[in-house]
Order: structure tokens, then C-alpha cells, then sequence
């Protein structure tokens, strides 16, 4: 959906290969690279980096990018405005990765198990994703890793600092990206995935003036209270203004017409959502 992205790798373990092949082409994913990982975090990552300057994962290098983004599978809600507020610092600063607040102390034991120290929570922030690169910062850092980085690191940001001298500028995160880990934490990520996808309505109409303008009025009282999209069109064409919708992820549609029978114009309507596959990915609602 961010058409400034060139290419995405995504870095699968080698018994998931298989199973990420199927999803890329279940849902019609376009410039996905699939690489193989390695048996730590940073062993992957610089894996998915080599793409670029390596045909160890590849049989033909990609174009190497000005800037590369890190992110994680577990974090799925992050929105293209804080990805570009990353690249941007990035491409100034030459790293950069997003923050939050802590919400618990952290706090140090001694060998006996007791307390040894606690950290000033106010002093420190929790590292998360969206990271960016210049990349020939973060590939160079990777090229100089120990075996000790690349199997026990988990900061990106720190091998910028330590080989390439690179000060990461840190770019305050938003509440969604908190990390699945849990199982618990499925549960609570359908939740938020459904209700997104009940806050945004688009109200289709005929071109014509008065269904037009029943169509607005219906818009004007619903955007007190969810995010609504009102498009006259001609359902006989290929509108973009309705594609655009469907490029949204819109899943909600009401389509208001003045004929007692309509069902041509619904079936031509019913249609172009489906080629649009958007029902692949989720239920649509058509009133």
C-alpha cells in the first residue's frame, strides 16, 4: 500500500518458506523478495540485507536503496506516517528507530536473587520498530559484526553506534505499536482489527443530483461518528475514485440508488469488489 517502498524482503525460517510462497500469492503481494533466516534475529536481518549486495539469497541483486527499513512481523499496526517520519530522520542522521514510554520499572537483581538497582523510568525509553537506515551504514555495521553480535545483539540501533559511529535519532512511537507476544495478545489484535474495520464507511451513489445529495446527507450525519467516504459515480465504468476506496482497505460500503429494483447496478457494484480482492482479506459489507 506505501508506493515509495521499492522492494520488501521478508526474512521466514526455512520450514515457513513454503507457507509465506502460498501467502504472497493467495493475496496478489507485489515486489515481495522471500529470504531465508538465520537462527538469531540479527543473523536474519543481515541476511535480508545481503539481498542488496550479495547472490548468496538471490539470483539477481536488487538495486541497492538510500534507505532501508527494519521492522518486525510481531508489531502489525504500524501506520505509514511514523515509516516515513523514520526514513526521513534516517536519511538525515543515518539511523533512526522509534520509541515509548516505558510503562514498568526496570530493575536489576544481584546474584542472590535480591534487589541490586533500579533505573529512572522517566530517563529511559523503550526501543521499538519502524528502524531506518542509510544502508550502507547498517550493511557496513553488519559486516563487521562479531559472532557474539550477530548471536546474542538485538539492537540495531547499538551496531550503527558501535562500527559505524552513527547517533540514531529517536522518533517517538505510537501507542499501536505495542508487540504481540503473548497468546493473549491474538485476541486482543483481532479486536483492534475489527474495529478498524468498522470505522470506515463508503457511501456510493448515482450521479444523479438527488440521490447525490441523499448520499451527502447521510454522510454529513454519520462523520460525527466514523470516517466516511461519499463518491457518485457510474457504476458502468471503472471509476478510480472507487478503486482508490478499495486500495484503502475500506471493507463497508452503502450504495444508495432511486430505482425499487436495482440489481444490476448492485451486481456491477458486487463485481468490482470482488476482482478488487479485497474479500479475500477480510468480509465486505454492502448495504
Amino acid at each position: 500500500r506505501i508506493s515509495w517502498i521499492s522492494n520488501i524482503i521478508v526474512v521466514v525460517s526455512s520450514e515457513n518458506i513454503e507457507t509465506m510462497k502460498s501467502i504472497i500469492e493467495k493475496y496478489g503481494h507485489k515486489r515481495v523478495v522471500i529470504v531465508k533466516g538465520g537462527i538469531t534475529r540479527h543473523r536474519s536481518i543481515f541476511n535480508g540485507l545481503k539481498v542488496f549486495a550479495e547472490n548468496e539469497f538471490s539470483n539477481h541483486l536488487l538495486q541497492k536503496p538510500e534507505v532501508v527499513i527494519i521492522h518486525d512481523a510481531v508489531r502489525p499496526f504500524v501506520e505509514e506516517d511514523i515509516i516515513s517520519k523514520v526514513v526521513m530522520a534516517a536519511k538525515e542522521h543515518g539511523a533512526a528507530g522509534a520509541i515509548r514510554p516505558l510503562v514498568s520499572t526496570v530493575i536489576a537483581s544481584a546474584a542472590d536473587g535480591c534487589l541490586d538497582h533500579s533505573l529512572e523510568r522517566a530517563r529511559y525509553r523503550a526501543s521499538e520498530m519502524p528502524q531506518a537506515f542509510l544502508f550502507d551504514i547498517i550493511y557496513g555495521a553488519y559486516q563487521q559484526c562479531t559472532d557474539y553480535d550477530l548471536d546474542y545483539g538485538t539492537e540495531c540501533l547499538h551496531l550503527a553506534l558501535k562500527y559505524c559511529k552513527t547517533n540514531a535519532k529517536l522518533v517517538e512511537g505510537t501507542a499501536d505499536l505495542w508487540k504481540v507476544t503473548y497468546k493473549r495478545d491474538l485476541y486482543a489484535t483481532e479486536s483492534i482489527i475489527k474495529d478498524n474495520l468498522s470505522q470506515k464507511v463508503c457511501v456510493v451513489t448515482d450521479v444523479k443530483e438527488t440521490v447525490a445529495q441523499a448520499g451527502f446527507l447521510l454522510c454529513e450525519s454519520l462523520k460525527s461518528q466514523i470516517n466516511v467516504e461519499a463518491i457518485s459515480i457510474s457504476l458502468s465504468k471503472n471509476d478510480s475514485n472507487l478503486q482508490n476506496i478499495f486500495s484503502a482497505q475500506c471493507y463497508n460500503f452503502v450504495c444508495i440508488n432511486d430505482k425499487k429494483y436495482a440489481i444490476q447496478e448492485t451486481q456491477q457494484l458486487v463485481d468490482m469488489l470482488e476482482k478488487s480482492n479485497l474479500p479475500v482479506l477480510h468480509r465486505v459489507v454492502l448495504i
